[in-house]
């Protein structure tokens, strides 16, 4: 769909769609031309330099739809993260075609990554094709080991291991 009229159930909207990446040699501007099986991006799809330009650009045009990563968005403790939350909203999409309705529209949240609610996601793998143990064994034993998965967990992004955190309470003083 170009317009928002085509997105809103054929109520009357010719307003256009605006699309913008990063870049369209993006991870994500790929992404969802293999999602869509899609030789190139569709003419009312644009470029801006970065992420930041994604933001600014939605923030000025009201018909502008920006595809980021989630990560961006995801890191409660970064400003920079909750800047970009707090200047645009973000999206839920979903994989059900219910257009009538609000029902499983889900946004880039860890937890509806988790349970598979939110239907764009990627896995990351580690390939590591070194002979013996050098630099990049190291580098994946850490990456999988209990701190790596910590800091996969705190990009926003889903770890392979969700690392576990145990707590004793206790009433003595």
């Amino acid at each position: 769909m170009k317009t928002w009229g085509g997105l809103n159930n054929g109520k009357e909207n010719s307003d256009s769609v605006r699309i913008v990446f990063d870049s369209p040699k993006s991870g994500n501007a790929r992404y969802l031309k293999e999602q869509f099986k899609l030789n190139n991006l569709p003419s009312n799809c644009y470029a801006a330099s970065n992420n930041e330009a994604v933001l600014e650009y939605v923030e000025k045009n009201k018909n502008a739809i920006g595809i980021i990563s989630s990560g961006l968005i995801a890191d409660s403790d970064d400003s920079l993260s909750q800047s970009f939350v707090n200047r645009v909203n973000v999206l839920g999409i979903s994989a059900k075609n219910d257009p009538q309705g609000l029902k499983g529209f889900v946004q880039p949240y860890q937890e509806y990554i988790t349970d598979g609610s939110y239907p764009f996601k990627r896995d990351i793998y580690i390939v590591n094709c070194e002979i013996g143990t050098r630099l990049g064994t190291g580098f994946s034993s850490f990456v999988a080991g209990d701190k790596g998965q910590r800091i996969i967990l705190k990009s926003g992004l889903l770890p392979a291991v969700m690392p576990v955190r145990f707590i004793e309470v206790s009433n003595e003083f």
